[in-house]
C-alpha cells in the first residue's frame, strides 16, 4: 500500500505541479495582456489630449476669425495700393507697355533728352510678377543724361536700368552723347 500511496501522492504532486504551472502560465499571459492593455490605453491617451489640444488651439483661432478677415482685408487694401503707387500697369498688357513707354519719354521730356528710338523686348514672367522691357536709344547733353538718370532711379515706380551704354558723338562734338540703354519695368 505504500508504494500505491507513494505514486498517489507523486500524482497529486503532479497535479499540484501542473495546475501551479497552469496559473503561473495563466498570471504570465495575464500580465503581458495588462501591459499591452496599459501602453494601448497610455496611447489613447496621449491621442485624446493631443486632439483636445488641437481643438482648444483651433477654437481659439475661430473665436479670432473677425480679426482675421479684419487683417486679411487690410492685407489686401495695402497689396493693391502697393501695386497701384510702384507698379507700371494698364487694363491690357499693351496698355501697360505704352503706359510704360509715356513715363519713360515724360522722364526723358522733362531732362531734356531727346529719345531717337524706342523698341519693345519680350517680356519675362518670374514668380508672378512680368518684366517689361524698353530699349531706349537717346541723344542729350551730359547733363541731360544725368538727370534723365537721376529721375529713373528715383521714380516711384519700379523701374531699373538693365543695361546702359553712353558714349560721345563723335571727337568734335563733346556736348552731346548718345544714351543706349534697356529699361525694365514691374508689373503683374
Amino acid at each position: 500500500m505504500k508504494s500505491l500511496e507513494f505514486f498517489s501522492d507523486i500524482f497529486r504532486r503532479r497535479e499540484f505541479l501542473l495546475a501551479l504551472a497552469g496559473i503561473l502560465l495563466v498570471l504570465v499571459i495575464g500580465r503581458s495582456g495588462l501591459g499591452f492593455y496599459q501602453d494601448k490605453n497610455r496611447a489613447l491617451d496621449d491621442e485624446i489630449a493631443l486632439k483636445q489640444l488641437q481643438y482648444e488651439k483651433f477654437s481659439r483661432l475661430v473665436a479670432r476669425q473677425q480679426e482675421f478677415v479684419a487683417l486679411d482685408q487690410a492685407l489686401k487694401k495695402f497689396d493693391q495700393e502697393v501695386k497701384a503707387r510702384h507698379l507700371v500697369q494698364g487694363e491690357t498688357p499693351t496698355l501697360t507697355e505704352v503706359q510704360f513707354q509715356n513715363l519713360l519719354q515724360t522722364l526723358a521730356r522733362e531732362s531734356a533728352v531727346d529719345v531717337r528710338t524706342t523698341k519693345v523686348l519680350p517680356e519675362i514672367k518670374k514668380d508672378g510678377i512680368t518684366m517689361l522691357r524698353l530699349r531706349l536709344s537717346c541723344r542729350a547733353e551730359i547733363g541731360a543724361v544725368k538727370d534723365f538718370l537721376i529721375k529713373i532711379n528715383n521714380s516711384d515706380k519700379f523701374i531699373f536700368l538693365q543695361e546702359l551704354e553712353v558714349k560721345t558723338i563723335s571727337r568734335r562734338e563733346k556736348r552731346y552723347y548718345y544714351l543706349n540703354a534697356v529699361v525694365t519695368a514691374l508689373t503683374v
